[in-house]
């Protein structure tokens, strides 16, 4: 008697174990889990690649004064980016530094003409050569023209510059973008691929009225529980997976120093990520429940599928005040608040307060999806809209 009362108390775990079986083998969840590692991987190396070595602009010349212009504006591109240089080739003729242009040995010529100054290029602009240039000769003519009017040109422009730093740090604006990126899209994809079998699991289950039979032996609410405590642990599992592949990527590139940054965000990351799934794979299996075929269960979704990409929009796309906001709204707090935290100083108090408000949103919706299950669960016929779920 001990025995089978203890069974029931715990059948919770058996169907928490059979879901995680059956997930591991989906093809669905396999596809999920390769797409989130890829982002993953192609984020650190494209942050990687992005700070990867130098680039050179070569400029075509045929005279001494374009050399000269060329070599200053090597000097001031060298104060601004060491990582990129610019230097000159110099030609016999102007035909022969066009050709140059064409066939791609120089990226422009540089020449002076009757009225200034031209820069040739071949099919398309540079426009961050083209700039540096234009600010060189607009700067190296005026400081001519100053002196040959007797004008002390320093002291017209003495206090004018303005000079641009940061605080802490180097600028990691790329890189935070694509780790934002990368936490908005597992989120969406993991959430929206787990709660979809999720939901396609109930519903298989009920259609087939295998759930009748699974009902005589494990209680509803055991059935329930084993389903969202199996889909937790693995998206635990998948995090886990994320965090040792990406661990390795920085490790092989060698810019887990650069990267180390990002931790603390990803911890915080994997803390809403649970509590975010945690919030909505209920409803998922309310869904299910509430859906009498598997193709029922893209329309009644549809509420869940709106906020997920909200949150997935919001997070990449929004900054500032709206950011802040976001970032303390139950699910898409789950993107907001780890991004604000690679971009920004964040009080400590504030990711504990949205987190605090996502694990009471979970208790809530866990509730009214545990509700809508049980009265749906065992309903058969057509399915049932959100209102009529709501009101029953």
């Amino acid at each position: 008697m001990n025995t089978a009362h203890s069974t029931v108390k715990n059948a919770w775990q058996i169907v928490a174990t059979r879901e995680i079986m059956t997930k591991i083998k989906d093809k669905s969840f396999i596809f999920g889990t390769l797409f989130s590692l890829a982002i993953i991987v192609a984020s650190i190396l494209i942050s990687f690649f992005l700070n990867q070595g130098t680039t050179t602009y070569t400029v075509a010349t045929m005279d001494d004064r374009s050399v000269s212009m060329v070599n200053s504006a090597a000097t001031i591109q060298a104060e601004v980016d060491d990582e990129t240089e610019v230097e000159h080739q110099n030609f016999a003729s102007a035909a022969d530094a066009e050709a140059a242009v064409t066939e791609g040995d120089a990226d422009a010529y540089l020449h002076p003409t009757d009225d200034g100054w031209a820069l040739v290029f071949d099919s398309s602009i540079n426009r961050e050569l083209a700039t540096l240039l234009e600010q060189t000769v607009t700067s190296t003519v005026t400081a001519e023209n100053a002196a040959a009017q007797g004008v002390d040109l320093a002291a017209l422009s003495a206090g004018t510059t303005l000079q641009s730093s940061l605080l802490t740090g180097e600028d990691n604006s790329m890189m935070i973008y694509f780790a934002g990126f990368a936490f908005a899209m597992i989120f969406y994809m993991t959430t929206m691929l787990s709660g979809t079998a999720i939901a396609n699991s109930v519903v298989e289950e009920k259609q087939n009225r295998i759930v009748e039979i699974i009902a005589t032996a494990i209680p509803l609410p055991q059935l329930l529980a084993g389903k969202i405590v199996g889909n937790i642990l693995l998206a635990i599992g998948q995090v886990a997976l994320y965090a040792v592949a990406a661990l390795t990527v920085m490790n092989l590139t060698g810019t887990a120093d650069n990267f180390g940054w990002i931790l603390s965000s990803a911890g915080w990351f994997v803390a809403f990520y649970i509590a975010g799934f945690a919030a909505i794979a209920t409803v998922w299996a309310a869904v299910g429940a509430m859906s009498a075929r598997t193709e029922d269960v893209t329309s009644l979704s549809s509420p869940l599928t709106f906020i997920l990409v909200a949150a997935l929009f919001a997070g990449v796309y929004t900054e500032g005040l709206i950011l802040q906001i976001i970032s303390f709204i139950p699910i898409i707090s789950s993107i907001a608040m780890p991004v604000r935290l690679l971009s920004e100083e964040v009080p400590f108090w504030e990711p504990l307060l949205a987190l605090a408000l996502v694990l009471l949103a979970a208790w809530l919706l866990t509730k009214v999806g545990s509700h809508i299950y049980r009265n749906n669960i065992m309903r058969g016929g057509s399915s049932v809209s959100w209102k009529q779920a709501l009101k029953r």
